[in-house]
């Protein structure tokens, strides 16, 4: 009997590297690019509707076997009993024409809500479709798994890098898989692919852009001085290049809405210790700024962050402008 081919794929966690890689794989399955691009639509559950979503879904593919359809922060076609129970039906009428790919930045089942067996709809929904869905947590490496995370993707690269060099920069670059992948590849291509990576070519090539130090972009934004905060950003874009300034933002906002989360759970300093493997400072420093923000709007500030890095790795933004607008954006 034939395997079942899922209609349904529904991926969540905080590693968006890892979901985007994901999802490149099932648009390549799609076949030629320009075909590919034609059967493929992109839905924001925070601003289409469940009728939108219908409409898609039904669409017959133009000359391919499956079109694509991906539905980003389904969660917020859910809000209600009455809004879940007509999503799910709609995810059991989805045709075998349509792939409905379903992407959560965020893990949907918290580790104390696992614990308690109190799983998400959506997750239970996914569980129980006997096929139809295809479902893949993507939870960020941290600790030792970064290191191990990072010597395989150099090794899958075409090169090596040693141990100590993998702990070193895990520790400066911190769990960004996006921004190592980067650092990965510069320093691969400063070996030369012919020697595996060592701790002397981290120190010298790698900025460290994870350690939380004194939040000053970040509490300028805060505290909507944008004469600070741009200040305080064109002094750092003198120095460096735009993407590492801006993933450097990016990785203190992700450790700030993870913290955050965290505290909203009853969680203390050494929870966040603990889950998010940071080092004791770092922890400290977080957990005091996290506190001074509440979760939606750290969810919203982190979600305006995701869109202008794709808009910045498209092309559809310099990096510089993206910078601009986003300090202009958060401090008005």
């Amino acid at each position: 009997m034939a395997e079942k081919i899922p209609v349904v794929y529904l991926l969540h966690g905080e590693d968006e590297f890892a979901i985007s890689e994901f999802l490149s794989g099932l648009i390549e399955k799609l076949g030629d690019k320009t075909m590919a691009e034609m059967n493929t639509t992109r839905l924001d559950g925070r601003t289409c509707s469940l009728d939108d979503l219908v409409g898609v879904v039904s669409a017959m593919p133009f000359l391919v076997s499956r079109r694509l359809v991906i539905l980003t922060h389904p969660l917020e076609r859910g809000k209600t009993p009455d809004l879940q129970k007509r999503f799910k039906e709609t995810l059991d009428k989805v045709p075998g024409t349509t792939a409905l790919v379903l992407i959560e930045y965020h893990m949907l089942t918290s580790e104390r809500d696992r614990k308690n067996n109190r799983i998400n709809w959506l997750e239970k929904w996914a569980l129980e479709a006997e096929g139809r869905a295809f479902m893949r947590s993507f939870p960020v490496p941290t600790g030792s798994d970064l290191t191990r995370w990072i010597q395989r993707r150099a090794k899958e690269a075409g090169g090596q890098m040693a141990p100590q060099a993998a702990e070193m920069l895990a520790s400066l670059v911190g769990s960004e898989p996006r921004l190592l992948e980067h650092e990965i590849e510069k320093l691969l291509a400063y070996a030369n692919f012919s020697r595996p990576v060592e701790v002397d070519d981290v120190q010298n090539l790698t900025p460290s852009v994870a350690k939380v130090q004194d939040f000053a972009l970040i509490n300028a934004l805060r505290a909507h001085d944008s004469r600070q905060a741009l200040r305080i950003l064109h002094r750092e874009m003198a120095e460096k290049d735009a993407i590492p300034i801006f993933q450097g933002i990016v990785y203190q906002f992700r450790q700030l809405l993870l913290v955050r989360e965290i505290l909203d759970e009853g969680g203390v300093e050494e929870d966040v210790i603990r889950q998010l493997g940071m080092h004791p400072y770092a922890a400290r420093l977080a957990v005091e700024h996290a506190r001074r923000f509440v979760l939606p709007d750290l969810e919203m500030i982190y979600h305006r962050l995701l869109e202008l890095d794709e808009a910045m790795k498209t092309g559809g933004m310099e990096g510089e402008l993206a910078l601009d607008l986003l300090v202009t954006e958060l401090s008005s």
